[in-house]
């Protein structure tokens, strides 16, 4: 669904500090159904689903006998502090793996399990002859986008509103689940991010514009690069005014849309610290621009 990392959708643990303690931590596949017994408390942990939502053990230990792959982080102790799910199947008429699930317990975050538990999937599914990877993100989550996209190197390759529906989960926000797709590719499709500064004065997409920015309308000529704004916190934002969250919402799907259908590419993620900003960066062109 979207990666805790949530592949459902949530905080991304990307952070680097706290190296020491991810020391002891170990990443292999899960076998034993007590393990996948604690990927679903995990679940309930992380997103808070109730049972009917709940992806349950059975298929959990079923799934890599056909392919599939189910991985946890463990620490020293042996308990289970993230996992990660996913099944292989066929997309574009070449084998392709949809990752569902990536959840890292509250306690266990900022230690780069998340960035482990992609780099062990990628490594396994790799072995298997297994190349490309697919998962969904809520483009309103700065940072899952920032990991996704600056980190791990994915690209973004469509837009797909309310993809999951109505969910009971409180990290889907009570908002439609609009999910960007990303991709990534083993070994990586080479792909250079501008500098941060060259989008400077970029035109920018937004429904709350600032004194100074050069605002474009959907409208307008296409300019070669311009910023697609979302919030540095959309939770932040939802607990001041749930209304303003679904503009948000709106504006982004509509904004991504455009962008698309003009042939632009995600290339980065810029935040803006000084002025508390996020952006999506893109440019016209390129071989990966996702299709209108």
């Amino acid at each position: 669904m979207a990666e805790l990392v949530r592949e459902t959708g949530g905080v991304v643990d990307e952070s680097t500090s706290g190296v020491g303690l991810a020391a002891d931590i170990t990443v292999r596949s899960i076998r034993s159904n007590e393990e996948c017994h604690a990927c679903v408390e995990l679940q309930r942990h992380v997103w808070g689903f109730e049972q009917p939502e709940i992806v349950p053990s059975t298929l959990l230990h079923a799934v890599s006998y056909v392919g599939g792959l189910v991985a946890g982080a463990f620490d020293s102790n042996d308990q289970l502090l993230g996992f990660v799910f996913g099944i292989t199947g066929i997309r574009d008429g070449a084998l392709a793996h949809w990752s569902h699930m990536l959840g890292v317990h509250a306690s266990a975050r900022n230690l780069g399990i998340g960035r482990r538990l992609k780099e062990f999937q990628r490594s396994v599914l790799a072995d298997q002859g297994v190349n490309r990877v697919f998962w969904s993100f809520d483009p309103l989550m700065a940072k899952n986008a920032y990991f996704n996209i600056n980190r791990l190197g994915a690209s973004v390759v469509e837009y797909v509103p309310d993809m999951y529906g109505t969910t009971a989960s409180p990290l889907h926000l009570g908002l439609a689940t609009d999910r960007l797709i990303a991709r990534l590719d083993s070994p990586p499709t080479v792909r250079v991010a501008s500098p941060s500064t060259s989008y400077v004065g970029a035109p920018i997409l937004t429904p709350i514009s600032r004194v100074g920015d050069s605002i474009l309308s959907l409208g307008d000529r296409p300019p070669e690069k311009l910023l697609i704004e979302i919030p540095v916190d959309i939770l932040d934002v939802i607990a001041s005014s749930r209304k303003t969250a679904e503009v948000w919402r709106l504006a982004v799907r509509d904004h991504f849309r455009w962008a698309f259908q003009h042939g632009y590419t995600v290339t980065d993620v810029v935040r803006d610290s000084g002025a508390n900003r996020a952006f999506y960066a893109l440019s016209r062109g390129g071989p990966t621009s996702p299709p209108p």
